[in-house]
Formats: structure tokens, C-alpha cells, sequence
């Protein structure tokens, strides 16, 4: 039988949760299908893909006349190219895809993927634009899909929830590889938490730093590896964790293709975000058999760290059933020490709590070990490919 033809899309393929999950469904699906991966520009690319990559040549621009240009442009390109391609299926990962396409009048089906809690809360209407173009919406957690549906339940019909998928036995294999001589000093030395993401105003690392201030009065051989690049505020981070009263004790290890390595070493994993979608750091940190300490964003923490999902309103840390959960940190941008409140605290505690108690560390470790495998690909894939045959 003739393969069917695929479309995925993204801004580009520099970093990001979304562009590494795209990548690694065009592996998924390349057996079965022609994947064709449309990017608008192919500076800098750091995922691998299975598939032919379509660069379109039209970078973001912060002029508002230039983005509607860019818009119409990449709108009619991509038109063209699935009419060209006799593609059957389109799917658009993050804001700028997702817009691109509800403009496309494309007459394949297009499946917009909504991978971020924060992305759902300011673009709501552009999803239910989607749908209205005669598109259907792929969320990642339920807690997003039932947020969307509260608001437009005429769309119940036209979306779906997956969540992510993962190659467990890869990032074991990933995480088994060694330390620099110098990075490995670092962690013999320290009882590590570690935390890996961009540098952007979704993941708290500012907050993250607050607490480990906190937290170093209470373990003092406790030290913090942050793995990540890019971002808005990259730079403010970069400046704020040398500001840090324990400077020494901090690890900017930068963009690593391998962050496994590291969160396998460590003693706890953070995550410290404001919103997410569904967090793959959090769920990969468990595949390292890493314990973690996450807060209680929206969305996806309330559905990986309990067997069944459940909302939640806590205001101090709570032993869930795969690890520790904390209140969300306020999401302000503050990078001054000195404007630390009780959720500081809170997170502190639960950090040292986990640092501390060899016991509970250990049973978190293989209890969020077997949790990350229900995402394996040899689970999940089969979702994925409902979705498309429906």
C-alpha cells in the first residue's frame, strides 16, 4: 500500500519541549508514513528529524506590519506545498504553527497540537479558530482539554488527548553515560538536585533559586545543576544564579543533548514551573529513577505525580504517589533576592525532606520509575496512531 503523506510544522527546530517531541514523532511515524517537516526558518537546528525538512525562509520579526506579512506568507506556502505534496494530515505545534495553518484554508486534515498550559489560557480563541476552520486540537493533559471544553463544548467532538510519548530504553541507555571529570567532582561533592528546561519565564528559575538559598541552611552540601539555554531571560538567570549566595554550590552545565546524564546522578530532581503542558522533564527525570519535587502548576504535574488524576488546591507540600508536590509558585518575574515568601520556604522544605530521607528518596525513585513507562512508546504509540487512522 502507498504511504500516506505527513505534514508536521514548527517555528523552527532550536530548542524547545514542542520542536523535541515533533522530532521524535516523525520517528515514530516514518515507518508507515512520508513525513515532510515544514519550518519557517532552519537556523540552529538541534533535533534530528525522520523526515524531508521544507524550510520556508520566513523568520519571526517584531514589527506587527511584518508579522501579518509573515503570517499571509506562511499561510499561503504551506497551502501550497500540502496541495503539492497531496498531503493528508497537517500537524502544527506551538502558537505560530497553529496560526499559520488556521489561515492555510487547507483542505487535508489539520490537527493543531496545544502543548502548553500558558498557551492555551492566551490563545483559547486561536484553538477554537482551529476547529472553526474545520480542524481538530490535540492536547497533552486532560486538565487542558477540559479547560478548552468548559469554554467552547460544541468543540468536545474535535479534541483529543495523548499524552507524550517517550523512549525509556534510550534515555536509560542516555543516562548511563559519564560525567566530565570536573562536573563529576561537582556531584561527589554535593547532594544534587538537578533541573533541565529553557531559560523562560514559564519554568520559576528564579524562584528555584530563592528556595535553594533557603534550602542550603537546612542540607549544606546540597548543590543545584541547572541544564538549559535560550530564552527571554536567559541572561537574567545566568546573572541571577552568580548572584546567588551559594554561587559555588550552582552548575550551569548550558544546552547538553544528553541532560539524562545528569539528572540520573542526581540525588532529586526539580521542577520549580509556573505553567506547563505536559512536563517531559518531570516524567523523563522519573525514568532515570530520579525522585522529584515538582509544584503544582498547571498542567501535568497533578496527572504524573498521582495514579489518578485529581485537581488540587495545597498549601504546603504534600507525599503524593510518585513523589513531592508543592504549591505553584505567584509567577512573578523577580530576580532579587530579597523578596522571598512562604512558597519559598515550602519548596525548600520538600527539597530537603527528599534530600534527606534515604528511604523515601529511594521508594519515590522506583515508584516514579514505574509511572514514566505507562509513556513509553510501546504504550502510548498506539494512541498516535488511532488518532490518525480516525
Amino acid at each position: 500500500m502507498e504511504k500516506k503523506n505527513l505534514v508536521f510544522i514548527t517555528p523552527d527546530l532550536k530548542s524547545g519541549g514542542s520542536e523535541r517531541f515533533a522530532s521524535r514523532l516523525t520517528k515514530l511515524f516514518s515507518p508507515k508514513y512520508n513525513i515532510y517537516y515544514i519550518v519557517f526558518d532552519d537556523d540552529d537546528i538541534s533535533y534530528e528529524i525522520d523526515a524531508e525538512l521544507i524550510n520556508l525562509n520566513i523568520p519571526a520579526s517584531h514589527n506587527f506590519a511584518k508579522k501579518l506579512l509573515n503570517l499571509y506568507r506562511r499561510s499561503r506556502k504551506i497551502n501550497k506545498i500540502c496541495r503539492q505534496k497531496n498531503v493528508s494530515t497537517v500537524f502544527a505545534f506551538t502558537p505560530g504553527a497553529n496560526r499559520a495553518i488556521r489561515f492555510a484554508g487547507l483542505k487535508c486534515r489539520m490537527i493543531g497540537a496545544c502543548r502548553g498550559a500558558q498557551d492555551l489560557i492566551d490563545n483559547t480563541s486561536e484553538y477554537h479558530g482551529i476547529i472553526a476552520a474545520g480542524g481538530e486540537i490535540l492536547f497533552n493533559a486532560k486538565e487542558m482539554e477540559a479547560f478548552f471544553v468548559e469554554k467552547y463544548p460544541r468543540d468536545a467532538d474535535k479534541c483529543h488527548t495523548i499524552e507524550n510519548l517517550l523512549d525509556c530504553k534510550h534515555i536509560e541507555e542516555m543516562s548511563r553515560q559519564a560525567l566530565s571529570e570536573e562536573e563529576q567532582r561537582f556531584f561527589d561533592s554535593h547532594k544534587v538536585v538537578s533541573t533541565v528546561g529553557i531559560l523562560s519565564e514559564h519554568k520559576g528559575h528564579w524562584d528555584l533559586f530563592k528556595s535553594f538559598e533557603i534550602l542550603k541552611e537546612k542540607v549544606p552540601d546540597a548543590g543545584l545543576v541547572l541544564v538549559g539555554h535560550r530564552g527571554k531571560y536567559e541572561q537574567d538567570i545566568i546573572d541571577m544564579a552568580k548572584r546567588n549566595k551559594y554561587a559555588d554550590d550552582i552548575l550551569l552545565a548550558g544546552y547538553q543533548s544528553n541532560p539524562f546524564k545528569y539528572v540520573a546522578k542526581s540525588d532529586v530532581y526539580a521542577m520549580s514551573s509556573i505553567s506547563e503542558g505536559f512536563p517531559n522533564a518531570l516524567i523523563e527525570a522519573m525514568v532515570c529513577k530520579t525522585a522529584v519535587v515538582t509544584t503544582s502548576c498547571a498542567t501535568g504535574p497533578a496527572e504524573i505525580m498521582y495514579d489518578e488524576y485529581r485537581k488540587l488546591e495545597i498549601a504546603d507540600w504534600v507525599k503524593a504517589d510518585n513523589g513531592i508536590i508543592t504549591p505553584v509558585f505567584d509567577g512573578k518575574i523577580d530576580f532579587d533576592y530579597n523578596n522571598k515568601a512562604r512558597v519559598h520556604e515550602i519548596f525548600a522544605d520538600a527539597l530537603a525532606a527528599m534530600l534527606t530521607d534515604d528511604k523515601m528518596r529511594a521508594d519515590y525513585a522506583e515508584k516514579g520509575y514505574k509511572r514514566a513507562w505507562k509513556n513509553d512508546e510501546s504504550v502510548i504509540s498506539g494512541e498516535y496512531f488511532k488518532l490518525l487512522e480516525q
